[in-house]
């Protein structure tokens, strides 16, 4: 398993590293892509944004007048908070790697590991609330025998954006 680690510099926020990973084949798709994010934030890591925003941390991005309007009228600074709350910490990345790697070493072949760029664009939102479809849904970690971490992790993957970045039009 290839591990590509980006450190961050900018240590504002502790949840900061976002993880994307690639398997080697899930339901027939060979080398799908897939975004992992932690689930269960807590009103209280919310709240914390909120006050560190106050003090004039930048986290959200202005609306941005080339988007239309209609596209962001119910994006809310709450909901781009929350795409932020589903990154790691450097503490979690460093109990998930050596997890993976003894679990899961045969079936995923990549992970990258990299700072989320700040501030996130006003209309970001949470993954873990998209929808679960024919073409996309979540690999829940935690649902595996003996799970040892003390946080969830969720895979999103979507065979429909698969077959976009492929090029693959069948």
């Amino acid at each position: 398993m290839e591990i590509q680690f980006t450190e961050a510099f900018d240590k504002t926020i502790d949840r900061i590293y976002g993880i994307d990973a690639v398997l080697r084949n899930f339901k027939g798709c060979q080398h799908l892509e897939v975004t992992l994010i932690r689930m269960g934030h807590t009103e209280e890591e919310l709240n914390h944004l909120k006050e560190l925003m106050a003090k004039g941390v930048d986290l959200v991005d202005e609306e941005n007048p080339e988007v239309p309007k209609e596209v962001l009228k119910e994006a809310t600074v709450d909901a781009a908070l929350s795409c932020i709350l589903e990154n790691f910490t450097r503490e979690e990345v460093d109990q998930f790697i050596p997890y993976v790697k003894k679990r899961y070493s045969d079936l995923i072949e990549k992970l990258i590991i990299a700072p989320t760029p700040l501030p996130v664009p006003l209309g970001a939102g949470s993954i873990g609330l998209l929808p679960t479809t024919r073409e996309s849904g979540f690999i829940k970690f935690e649902k595996a025998p003996d799970y040892p971490l003390p946080f969830v992790v969720h895979a999103y993957f979507n065979f429909s954006l698969q077959d976009e970045l492929s090029g693959d039009q069948s």
